[in-house]
C-alpha cells in the first residue's frame, strides 16, 4: 500500500528503511523529491556520536534519481554555510557530498576539495573558543576522514592524501606550536591504518622521515602521549589515596561539581561497605548543596542499592524540595532505586499527574506483575517530541525491564517493542529493540526487509545475519 506523505516524513525522520522501499515500489519517484530534500535538512541523526550520520541513508535515496543537481546544490550550500558549526550538521552534509564524489559526481568532487582548503585556511587563521572547542579544527579532521575513506578510490591516492594531511598538520604546528592538543588527530590515524594498512603506514612514514612537517606532527604525538601517561599516573595515585567514604565526602565538601566525573570513577573502585557508608552520610547530611553533590556522585545504577530506607526517605523528601538542583538530583536517583517506598511514591505521583515521567521511570524500575496494562498506556502517552520529549529515557527503561524480568517480558513485549521500534528517533536503541524482538518471534519478513535499508549500518548487518 502506498505511504502517505505524512508517514513518509515520519519514517524518514526516524531513519527507517520503509522510505527506501517506498521509493523502489512507487510509480513516480519524483513525487518524493521535495520530501527527501526536506529530510536532508531536517532528518539528522538523533545522536551522531554513537549512531554516525545518516549520510548513507540519504545517498541510497539520491542514487535512485537520474538528476542529482538539486540535491547537490542544497547539500553543498549547507556544508559551506555550516563549515564552522560545532555540532554535527557540517559532518552530515560533507559526508553525503563525499559519497556523491566517490560515486564519480564531478561537482561534489570539486566541492570536497574546496571545503578542505576552506577549513585548512580557517584553522591556519583561527583559534579555539574560550571553552576550548575549535569547530573548524574538528570539521577539518572530519573532512580528512571522509576524503580518505569515500572520495579517494585507489591505494595510491589514499596514500598521497594521508601524507598531505600530516604535512598540513605539521605546518599548522609550525605556526601555532602551543595548539598541539588540537593537532593530534588519532581518529584520522586510526582510519588511515584501517584503509591503508598499518604496515604500509610505517613504510610511508619511514620514507618521509626527513620531511620537517611530518616529523613535527609525529613529535607532537609523542609529547601528547607522554603527557597522558603522566596524567594517568597522577589519577592512579589519587585513586589509591581516596578509597573511603570519608575521603570522598571530604572532597565533595570542597570541590565543585566539575570534578564529579573523576570522583565517580573513584567511587566505582570503592568496596560496597564504603559506598554504603557514603549513602548513610547523605541521609544524615543537613546541607542541601552537599546532598545534591552526593546524589550526583551516585548516578550509576549499580550503586543505588547502597541506600537503606532512611536514605530513600531522605531522597523522597528531597524530591519535593524547593531547591531545584537538589530536587532534580533526587528525582534522577529515585528512577534507579528499588524498594517499596519508591514504588508507593511513584504511584502517588502518577495518581496526581498521569504524565509524570519521573514517576513512570520509578514505576518501571519497581515493576510488579500485573503492572503491564498500566505501563503500556503510560508509555504510549509519553511525549514523542524529538528533543524535548521523555520518550528516550522511558523507552530505554522499558527495554531494560523486558530484558531483566520474565513477567514484564510476557506483559509488555508484544505491545511495546514494535511501538518503540517505529516511534523512537534513536537508531542505536532501535538495534537493541530488534535484538529483543528476534528471539521473541516479533520480526516479520516485511520488517526484516525494511531493516535492510535502515539508516544505522549495524541494523543492516544484524538482519543480514538472520
Amino acid at each position: 500500500m502506498k505511504m502517505t506523505k505524512k508517514q513518509f516524513r515520519h519514517d524518514m525522520r526516524r531513519g527507517l528503511g520503509s522510505c527506501q522501499l517506498e521509493l523502489r515500489r512507487c510509480t513516480d519517484i519524483e513525487e518524493y523529491r521535495q520530501d527527501i530534500l526536506w529530510g536532508i535538512q531536517h532528518a539528522l541523526a538523533y545522536d551522531a556520536q554513537c549512531e554516525g550520520t545518516r549520510a548513507i541513508y540519504f545517498f541510497d535515496m539520491i542514487e535512485l534519481f537520474d538528476d542529482w543537481s538539486e540535491f547537490y546544490t542544497l547539500i553543498a550550500d549547507s556544508a559551506k554555510r555550516n563549515i564552522k558549526d560545532p555540532g554535527w550538521r557540517f559532518f552530515h552534509y560533507e559526508e553525503i557530498l563525499a559519497l556523491m564524489a566517490g560515486a564519480g559526481y564531478a561537482p561534489a568532487q570539486e566541492t570536497m576539495d574546496e571545503l578542505y582548503e576552506l577549513l585548512l585556511r580557517a584553522v591556519q587563521r583561527g583559534r579555539p573558543s574560550g571553552n576550548g572547542i575549535w569547530a573548524a579544527m574538528d570539521n577539518f579532521s572530519r573532512i580528512c576522514v571522509s576524503i580518505l575513506t569515500n572520495v579517494m578510490q585507489t591505494q595510491e591516492d589514499r596514500e598521497a592524501f594521508y601524507l598531505r594531511v600530516l604535512v598540513d598538520y605539521g605546518k599548522i604546528l609550525a605556526r601555532k606550536p602551543t595548539f598541539g592538543v588540537h593537532c593530534e588527530d588519532k581518529w584520522f590515524e586510526m582510519v588511515a591504518e584501517e584503509d591503508i594498512g598499518e604496515t604500509r603506514i610505517h613504510e610511508l612514514l619511514a620514507q618521509k622521515s626527513s620531511d620537517p612537517d611530518i616529523a613535527r606532527y609525529l613529535e607532537n604525538n609523542r609529547q601528547r602521549a607522554a603527557k597522558r601517561e603522566s596524567y594517568q599516573a597522577v589519577i592512579q595515585a589519587e585513586t589509591l589515596k581516596t578509597k573511603t567514604a570519608e575521603s570522598l565526602y571530604e572532597k565533595l565538601c570542597v570541590e565543585d561539581c566539575t570534578q564529579i566525573t573523576r570522583l565517580r570513577r573513584i567511587l566505582r573502585k570503592c568496596g560496597q561497605e564504603e559506598v554504603e557508608k557514603l549513602a548513610r552520610l547523605y541521609a544524615n547530611e543537613e546541607r542541601e548543596e552537599l546532598r545534591a553533590r552526593i546524589l550526583r556522585l551516585f548516578r550509576i545504577s549499580d550503586s543505588m542499592s547502597a541506600f537503606d530506607d532512611n536514605g530513600i526517605i531522605r531522597m523522597i523528601s528531597d524530591a519535593e524540595s524547593e531547591n531545584e538542583t537538589l530536587r532534580e538530583e533526587a528525582l534522577t536517583a529515585l528512577q534507579e532505586t528499588r524498594g517499596q517506598l519508591v514504588r508507593a511514591y511513584a504511584l502517588q505521583r502518577l495518581e496526581q499527574q498521569p504524565k509524570d515521567t519521573d514517576a513512570l521511570l520509578m514505576l518501571i524500575t519497581n515493576y510488579e506483575p500485573g503492572d503491564g496494562k498500566r505501563l503500556i498506556s503510560l508509555v504510549k502517552s509519553v511525549s514523542l517530541n524529538e528533543n524535548n520529549g521523555a520518550w528516550h529515557g522511558v523507552f530505554s527503561g522499558v527495554r531494560e525491564l523486558i530484558y531483566r524480568d520474565h513477567g514484564a517480558d510476557k506483559e509488555l513485549s508484544e505491545a511495546l517493542l514494535p511501538y518503540m521500534l517505529h516511534e523512537g528517533y534513536c537508531s542505536w536503541c532501535r538495534l537493541c529493540l530488534l535484538e529483543l524482538m528476534q528471539p521473541r518471534g516479533l520480526l516479520t519478513p516485511e520488517l526484516i526487509e525494511e531493516c535492510r535499508w535502515d539508516c544505522y549500518m549495524e541494523i543492516r548487518e544484524f538482519v543480514d545475519k538472520l
